[in-house]
This record gives C-alpha cells, sequence and structure tokens, in this order.
C-alpha cells in the first residue's frame, strides 16, 4: 500500500525538490541489485579497507580533501559524530543560531555549553543568511570555546566567507566545522561558489542527496585539515551509524562521484540554469533571489512585492501545475535543482510561473517577517520537570522543548528560552500560512512542553 500511496502522490508531478536525482532512471537503475551486507569481500563502512576504502579515496579526489567517509544516515550523522569527535563532555561549543537541530541535539548528548551565533538577517527575503567573521571572533574571545559550528550554504543558498571564518577560527586555536548538507555540488563548478572543503573548514558534511543524484541517505564527511583525529571521527560514527549500512545507498555515492568525474555534467546544467535565470526577468510582481555569493542552484521565488504569499506560491503550483517545490515561507517559496533536472521541467517551472505572475498585482508595501530573539533563561542542557500547556496558556512560559518549521529544520525556540508573546505570535503566523511545525515532543500546536521555572 505505501508504495502505491506513493505512486499516487508523485504521479505526474515534477520534482523541484531533494533528492537530487530526480526519479531519473540512471541514476537509480540497478540498486537494489546491490543490497547485501558485510559478505567476504564486500568490506565494512565502518573499517574499511577494501572496495569501500577505495570509494572513498576516490571521492576525497573528486572532492579535494584529506578524507572523506561515506555516510548512509545523512548529514544528521555526520554532524552527531564530527561535533562529538572534536569536543569533551562540558566543553563549550559556538553555534549558528540557524544551525540544523542535529547539531543543537550533538550539543545536548555532549552537555556542551552553548554560545549563539546570530547571521545576518534579510527581512524581505524572511531568512537567516551570513555569518559575520568579526562575530565569530568576538563569540570565541568572550566564551573561551574552540569549536565553532556554521552553516554555508543556507537553505536559501547563501553562503559566508569561509576562508576569512576558517583564518579566526584557527588564530583562536580552534576547530572550525561546517554544516555545507546543501552544499555538495559546490567547488564542482566554477559556476558555483566555492566549497567549504577549499576554504579552510577543518571538517565538512554534505548530503550528497540534496543536491548531487544520490539516493536519499547518502551523504559525506569530509576530514579537511590535520587538526582532526580520524580515529576519532570513527569511533563517533560506529555510535551514530546504523551496524548495518545499505549498501544501496553507498554505491549511489560512488555512481555519482565516478560519473561527476568522468564526465562534463555541470556544463549543461549551467546552460538550463542560466536559461531558466534569464527567463525569469520577464516576471513582473515573482522575481528570483540573488546576493554576491549565492548558489544559483536554489531558485529562491520570491513573493514579498505581489499580492501573493510563498505558502500560496507553492500550493498553487502543485494543485495547478503539478510542481512540487521543496518549501515554503511567508515571502518566497524554494525550488531546489541540480544536474539532473531537465529542460522540460525548468520550461514547465518558468511557464507557470509567468502565467502565475501575469494574474498577480503588486503590493504598496512590502511584508516584512523576522523570527523574534528568545530570551535564553536557561542553558540548553539544564534538567528540569517537564509540563504541558496548552499553546494559548504558555506565553511567557519557559519551553521544554525545541519547536521549529520543517523544512529548514531550524529551532525558532529552543529548551531553556522564554515563550515570548512575539515568538508565540510568529509560531502561529508560520503554523496558519502553511508551514510545518514541529516539536520534539511531537504536540505543536495543541500543547507546548514547558519547564518549571527554578526547578
Amino acid at each position: 500500500m505505501l508504495e502505491k500511496n506513493i505512486k499516487k502522490i508523485t504521479d505526474g508531478v515534477y520534482p523541484f525538490h531533494m533528492p537530487g536525482h530526480k526519479r531519473q532512471k540512471e541514476w537509480l537503475d540497478g540498486l537494489v541489485n546491490f543490497d547485501i551486507t558485510e559478505i567476504t569481500g564486500a568490506d565494512d563502512l565502518h573499517a574499511p579497507s577494501g572496495i569501500i576504502k577505495d570509494a572513498q579515496i576516490r571521492a576525497a579526489k573528486l572532492f579535494g580533501t584529506v578524507s572523506t567517509i561515506f555516510l548512509s544516515g545523512g548529514s544528521t550523522a555526520g554532524i552527531l559524530s564530527g561535533i562529538s569527535a572534536v569536543t569533551k563532555r562540558g566543553d563549550g561549543i559556538i553555534i549558528a543560531r540557524n544551525c540544523h537541530k542535529s547539531v543543537y541535539n550533538a550539543c545536548l548528548i555532549n552537555g556542551l555549553k552553548v554560545t549563539y551565533l546570530y547571521p545576518s538577517f534579510k527581512a524581505r527575503l524572511g531568512a537567516y543568511c551570513e555569518v559575520s567573521p568579526s562575530d565569530v571572533d568576538l563569540a570565541m574571545k568572550q566564551s573561551g570555546a574552540k569549536t565553532v559550528v556554521i552553516t554555508s550554504p543556507t537553505y536559501e543558498g547563501v553562503v559566508s566567507d569561509i576562508k576569512t571564518i576558517a583564518k579566526t577560527v584557527h588564530k583562536n586555536s580552534g576547530i572550525l566545522i561546517v554544516d555545507s548538507a546543501h552544499g555538495a555540488h559546490l567547488g564542482l563548478s566554477d559556476y558555483f561558489p566555492k566549497s567549504a572543503r577549499a576554504l579552510g573548514a577543518d571538517i565538512v558534511i554534505e548530503s550528497a542527496h540534496k543536491t548531487l543524484p544520490c539516493l536519499t541517505g547518502a551523504a559525506m564527511l569530509h576530514v579537511c585539515s590535520h587538526r582532526v583525529s580520524y580515529a576519532e571521527l570513527q569511533s563517533a560514527l560506529g555510535i551514530y551509524e546504523t551496524s548495518s549500512p545499505p549498501y544501496p545507498i553507498l554505491c549511489s555515492l560512488d555512481r555519482a562521484v565516478t560519473k561527476i568525474a568522468a564526465e562534463d555534467l555541470f556544463t549543461p546544467y549551467k546552460k538550463r540554469l542560466e536559461a531558466f535565470y534569464t527567463a525569469a526577468k520577464d516576471l513582473k510582481h515573482l522575481y528570483l533571489f540573488e546576493s554576491a555569493d549565492f548558489d544559483k542552484g536554489k531558485l529562491v521565488i520570491c513573493t514579498e512585492r505581489a499580492n501573493i504569499t510563498g505558502f500560496e506560491l507553492k500550493r498553487i503550483l502543485l494543485e495547478k501545475y503539478k510542481i512540487e517545490t521543496e518549501m515554503a515561507m511567508p515571502n518566497y517559496t524554494l525550488a531546489m535543482t541540480s544536474l539532473a533536472d531537465t529542460s522540460d521541467g525548468f520550461n514547465r517551472l518558468i511557464s507557470a510561473l509567468s502565467e502565475i505572475d501575469s494574474n498577480l498585482s503588486g503590493k504598496d508595501k512590502a511584508a516584512l517577517f523576522a523570527p523574534p530573539e528568545a530570551e535564553t533563561v536557561y542553558s540548553l542542557n539544564a534538567d528540569g520537570e517537564k509540563q504541558f500547556f496548552k499553546t494559548a496558556d504558555c506565553k511567557n512560559c519557559i519551553s521544554g522543548e525545541f519547536i521549529y518549521a520543517y523544512p529548514p529544520g531550524s529551532p525558532i525556540l529552543a529548551p531553556g528560552e522564554r515563550i515570548s508573546p512575539e515568538v508565540l505570535e510568529y509560531l502561529n503566523y508560520l503554523y496558519s500560512g502553511g508551514a510545518h511545525i514541529l516539536s520534539s515532543l511531537g504536540n505543536y500546536p495543541e500543547y507546548v512542553a514547558v519547564l518549571k521555572e527554578n526547578s
């Protein structure tokens, strides 16, 4: 039944969302035939010495790293392992506030003392963007923390100045981990920004399945410097990765690596993207977001100048044109692309946007949305008795759980933070607009877990 239901959902719908294989047969054919276990000669991902080791060496050569470790549990496994490998229980850590929930979970598991970095916020877009190197420097000096974790590129494709940030972190005798889940394709073509792999980061984690033609769950942990202990990483991966890694995922990773190394797949991809951006310039009310250092593979379709929200645009694209986009927020809809996207797919999207745009009107004043900064009352990993309050009754209480929009999966509210009326209003606005709001205990929007004060 599950197969039939998925077929019904996807039938005739073009996928401008992950995974990056876009259901194209050339990337998927035959992978089920390699669903084996660690039989004789098949090597072992947790102690590679044969064919998996060779595949990882091929990947390290393509991506220009000291070593590359295949992951079958997505970037989450790499983030949990990377942070655990370079910290000790109770250490300080500096993380960007727009980090994925897995970064926060790593901090909880390891009892780390968290200092937040707040990236710049583009109100007209309604999203966190780049992290400032000077903010990193100040946070390291004030907190004494030696591990820094940032997200680059962001879900929307905005890239931070990793080169300067890495120099800053190393000047302060620290380790830089970059969650580059959305950047596996960076550095493989001059059309895209340079990858954190080549700009001085120590550990870079990438979800190959997001922007490369790989099965969901395929990811990589790149060791990019000798400041990192490979042995500690392998030890941590033994905890966070399944002991039975699925070989079809590993094969899909190696298939992508091998084909990209052997064929020029990015030149035609670049031409398709350029044609789309050129055609989109004719839109009158909708427009594509761009910035100085930006991944143009992310089509961020902005709605803030039009009488429509990003949520509404996403719904119309699916219901009327059978185009499924990756995500929506109040001021944009995000269409994710990869080298597996077809010209027909791009043409279908621009045709739909042009028709939608022709029926829109402008608005006098752009609606600006910014998540309010929550007041930290207790540390992220503080223990305390939890109670469940109805959402309407939890104003000014202390959150006992993570609450976040998924995607992108970055907490709007973390444990120990005040549930101010402004935060609650923002969450309810996103939820009513169509955002998928999740909580760690799964009770939102009916109930919220709160901590007893002074508990």
